[in-house]
């Protein structure tokens, strides 16, 4: 091995080669061996293997020099030890330039203490930068004073070209400054690439003072992470988006890469409008080549990088070639189509056509038959940068990558994403642009003077600018604006949003297509709440102030909102639900709260069941903010509110309310609508017959009639001439037979229920399964399922009168008197009662009929109104009548009420008449009248045989007692003797033919009765 010669300080020299010596300069050097190695001074040696190298003999007297740096050459030399012959140059680097650092701004006494140091770095104290600067003047270089900055610290300390770190030589004081823009020696901190970004707590396995947190999903270029927080920011998680990629995982301000300090917990987030990260860089081709299979092969081999970018060489741009496939997106060529129209058709679009575009993006693996067109696309980019100072060019020249920048107003609302990109007429001005609806205060349409700072607030600056090479763009569109957050709610916007402002829309309301959302408040409107108009959907007519309002962060604390008189948005229709039969019977309150459960807006419309809304109604009210949280109820027809409900869906998802507090309308917050809403609906009608089961009619009316209620009559009854056959059945009985009152005839009053019902359709609900004629006759539904109406629908048929008389004397009297006060039908001289009263019903059309003998005198008060109850209709009634003979008052000769189907039906009698045609007899204590059956001996005789018959086969206390009264009638009595004479002799015929009816039935033969009297 040579000696080894250093000259100044080298630590690491000496450590791995203790021999090595320190001397002062070359003069000093007495080598031992044939050659030598000198050091020179500020070099650190970066590859030993250097100094076991050994020259062939015949480059043994010349000088080998090495590189420092990929342009210099110097730091390491290998000498003869006589004159050498020449100089060779070994083009490898194995050292570098390494200065020591100092804390101060100029470097005072450094280079009295250290003679041969040729250069000393002066650094301000604040810079966070790296232990190892690795730059250093060329060799050629006069020696200056190069004076740097750190991107993106200490701006507001040194904004003009003269930096906070200086790199001093050993003559300092005569030399002169060069300035420089940024020295790459930020510090760089650690990048873990995560699943999570917010997961901050992922930082704490490392101890650096700041942690970078980047989505996995990101391609970044790695060299770019040299961000350094100022030192008023360090206590921030700093938050940056990049405009680029994961677009749809991170649309709004914060974006999937954090810086996070050490002590996280307690920081707040700062979301910075530009990203100071690079999407991952490309090699670039241009090529006058065919964009073929062999080109792209072709460039596939030279590039280093596994995408490559392959450019038609006509093009001439200032900006970065950026665009970093999708993961869905890597199998694929892309396309980008953008410039050069006149070899770029606008109108071709098939990517096979050679005339589509000339930027294509490749992959090392492509395949040829894969192509993605782009024409929305323009992958040319610029650094952005927001500021305060739209005319500071030089700190973003010294900042920009690129080699031209966009300065953008700090005030504006806008993204990173600008996709103008100037001719190459225009790259080498300073393009301003304004941005339309933005700041127009700031930057008023009318300037457009280059030399007014109000130009315009936007600015595409070259590098390597003149400031007075201006030229005035007009209006920037091309560009992403910034729309601010949109939130459901205040609440949600003041807790979630990183901006100052945010959009609170209404999920209630849908937004109209056109509405701006890139809409900038003015400045004197700071901190107030803007609201717009909305539409009523139904008229589309403006009815309120909602749907959309952009709201300030800091809540407004005075003043009113401003309100907007421009409309942004359509109030979603509020659904209308209509009761159905199967709703009412699973539950009115129920299904209010099904509803509410279905409806996805703030309000929704309830129909009542069978409901017939109004023609002029159409659901078009829409309640102001102000009365949205009431319950709205329309009139029907009659003036009562009921039917029509407009709801708050929250009040009936919170609440629990009963069917009775609904139909009652029993709310805290309640508007009665005066507008009639609901009309009642007309049903049809029909009779029931009187041959049909009443079961087969009420089959047949239910099957041909498609509605959900219809009415039936009753036979027997009469209806009112102005009734419309109108009604709708409240909402909770509607599952019900309704049944209403219906008049006595004669006194005008009600006397029961029936005669005219109204039927839900199907009706078999309302029965049990094995429901009858009768049931249906007598109302008998289950429980629960009648429903009786306190109205009169309906007079009930007065029954008809028949005076029955069989030749007696004085019967068309008695005939004339009655039909004096009422009509009757008379029926005369048939012979046998049976016959009589089989003639009569015949006669007759009423359900019961009114029997009156020949020879009853009506009481002046009575008046035939009685009507039985319908479970009565088949029983005999018999009123009480005096009798003038005995003095009595009981049922012989009163007056009788018969069933006429009974009569028509019946086919033998009994003894008497009146107990042996139903087994059901009813006696009615009221007197009916007087029956005056002894006008002349012959009638006197037969009524008293006839009755004494009777008494004396009845066998029971009172008829003995009446019989007694016979026998001794009142002596005063017309004929009172013959009465007498019929009494005895019945009683004898009575006794003597009590086991044979065959006799005993010739008391109901009046012509038997002559023939026994004239005996």
């Amino acid at each position: 091995m040579y000696d080894i010669f250093y000259i100044g300080e080298n630590v690491s020299l000496k450590d791995n080669y203790p021999f090595a010596k320190q001397v002062s300069s070359e003069e000093n050097i007495k080598p031992k061996t044939a050659l030598y190695w000198l050091v020179e001074p500020n070099t650190e040696i970066l590859d030993f293997s250097v100094l076991e190298f050994v020259p062939k003999d015949y480059d043994s007297q010349y000088e080998h020099v090495w590189k420092w740096s990929n342009n210099n050459y110097g730091g390491i030399r290998l000498l003869p030890k006589k004159v050498p012959e020449g100089v060779k140059e070994i083009n490898q680097v194995v050292c570098k330039k390494k200065f020591d650092t100092l804390s101060t701004t100029t470097p005072e006494d450094y280079f009295e203490h250290h003679p041969y140091a040729t250069h000393v770095w002066c650094v301000d104290p604040e810079y966070k930068l790296t232990s190892d600067i690795n730059w250093a003047p060329d060799n050629f270089e006069p020696k200056f004073i190069h004076s740097f900055h750190l991107k993106g610290q200490l701006e507001h300390k040194y904004p003009e070209k003269e930096g906070g770190i200086k790199l001093y030589p050993n003559e300092w004081k005569q030399a002169e400054t060069k300035y420089h823009n940024f020295l790459d020696a930020n510090v760089t901190y650690p990048i873990l690439y995560v699943k999570d970004v917010n997961d901050m707590q992922q930082r704490d396995i490392l101890e650096d003072d700041y942690v970078w947190l980047v989505d996995l999903e990101h391609k970044t270029n790695v060299k770019t992470f040299d961000w350094v927080p100022n030192p008023f920011e360090q206590d921030y998680i700093h938050n940056f988006r990049m405009s680029y990629q994961l677009t749809e995982k991170y649309p709004q301000d914060m974006g999937g890469i954090n810086l996070v300090p050490k002590d996280w917990q307690s920081a707040d987030v700062k979301i910075h409008p530009d990203c100071p990260i690079e999407d991952e860089n490309y090699d670039v081709f241009y090529t006058n080549k065919p964009f073929d299979a062999d080109t792209f092969e072709f460039y596939a081999k030279r590039s280093d990088t596994d995408w490559f970018w392959v450019i038609d060489r006509e093009y001439d741009f200032n900006g970065k070639l950026l665009y970093v496939p999708a993961e869905h997106e890597e199998d694929y060529i892309h396309v980008f189509k953008w410039g050069l129209e006149h070899r770029y058709d606008p109108e071709v679009t098939e990517v096979w056509d050679n005339r589509v575009a000339g930027i294509y993006l490749v992959n090392k693996e492509f395949d040829i038959t894969k192509k993605k067109l782009h024409t929305d696309i323009v992958p040319i980019r610029y650094d952005v940068y927001f500021t305060d100072n739209i005319n500071d060019y030089g700190t973003y020249a010294r900042k920009s990558r690129t080699d031209a920048f966009w300065l953008v107003d700090s005030e504006h609302k806008i993204s990173e994403v600008f996709t103008w990109v100037p001719p190459y007429s225009e790259q080498g001005y300073i393009n301003i642009f304004k941005l339309p609806g933005q700041l127009q205060h700031k930057y008023p349409l009318s300037i457009t003077n280059v030399s007014d700072n109000r130009c315009g607030g936007i600015k595409l600056v070259p590098k390597n600018y003149k400031e007075d090479d201006l030229k005035y763009q007009g209006a920037l569109t091309e560009v992403e604006l910034i729309e601010y957050e949109k939130f459901n709610s205040i609440e949600e916007g003041r807790s979630k949003s990183k901006h100052k402002w945010f959009w609170v829309i209404d999920t209630d309301v849908d937004i109209k297509e056109n509405f701006d959302f890139d809409f900038v408040p003015d400045t004197w409107d700071e901190g107030k709440q803007h609201v717009w108009q909305k539409l009523n959907p139904i008229t589309g007519k403006q009815y309120d102030y909602g749907g959309v309002s952009l709201c300030p962060k800091e809540p407004q604390t005075k003043g009113r909102p401003k309100y907007i008189r421009e409309v942004c948005s359509t109030q979603k229709e509020y659904p209308v639900y209509t009761m159905t039969a199967d709703d009412v019977a699973n539950g009115v309150a129920e299904f209010y709260k099904k509803c509410a459960e279905n409806t996805h807006t703030k309000m929704f419309w309830v129909v009542d069941y069978c409901v017939q809304i109004c023609e002029s109604f159409n659901f078009s009210y829409y309640p102001t903010q102000w009365d949205i949280k009431n319950v709205h109820v329309w009139q029907n027809e009659d003036g009562v509110h009921t039917d029509v409900r407009l709801c708050p869906t929250a009040l009936f998802l919170e609440n629990n309310f009963t069917e009775k507090q609904i139909v009652n309308n029993t709310f805290d917050d309640l508007k009665l609508m005066p507008k009639q809403a609901s009309e009642t609906p007309e049903w049809n009608v029909y009779t029931f017959g009187p041959d049909v089961p009443l079961k087969q009619q009420l089959d047949g009316f239910s099957t041909m009639d498609n509605n959900a209620y219809f009415w039936t009559i009753d036979s027997n009854v009469d209806t009112y001439d102005n009734w419309n056959a109108k009604y709708k059945p409240a909402v909770e009985n509607a599952d019900k037979l309704h049944v209403w009152q219906k008049l006595n005839p004669r006194t005008g009053k009600v006397h029961a229920y029936g005669g005219v019902r109204l039927w839900p359709n199907p009706y078999v609900d309302a029965f049990k399964p094995s429901y009858s004629s009768d049931d249906i006759k007598y109302s008998k539904t289950l429980r629960g399922k009648l429903q009786y109406v306190k109205d009169a629908l309906s007079v009930s048929k007065p029954y008809d009168i028949v005076f029955l008389s069989y030749k007696e004397a004085g019967s068309t009297t008695a005939y004339e008197r009655l039909t004096a006060r009422f009509d009757a039908t008379w029926v005369k001289d048939i012979k046998g009662i049976f016959n009589a009263h089989k003639e009569a019903a015949n006669r007759v059309n009423s359900d019961m009929f009114w029997v009156v003998d020949a020879d009853a005198d009506i009481s002046e008060d009575f008046d035939f109104s009685y009507i039985p109850d319908v479970y009565d209709e088949e029983v005999v009634h018999v009123w009480a009548s005096k009798n003038p003979v005995t003095g009595e008052e009981y049922g012989y000769g009163g007056v009788k009420l018969f069933n006429r189907q009974q009569i028509l039906d019946a086919t033998s009698w009994g003894l008497d008449f009146t107990t042996g045609l139903s087994k059901r007899f009813k006696a009615m204590p009221e007197i009916s009248c007087i029956t005056r059956f002894n006008t002349d001996a012959f009638s006197t005789w037969r009524s008293a045989f006839r009755e004494c018959v009777k008494l004396t086969l009845s066998n029971d206390p009172d008829s003995e007692a009446r019989l007694n009264s016979w026998l001794n009638p009142q002596i005063y009595a017309d004929f009172v003797e013959d009465a007498i004479k019929g009494a005895e002799q019945g009683k004898a015929f009575a006794l003597a033919n009590k086991n044979s009816p065959t006799e005993l039935n010739k008391i109901n033969d009046y012509d038997w009765l002559e023939e026994q009297w004239k005996a």
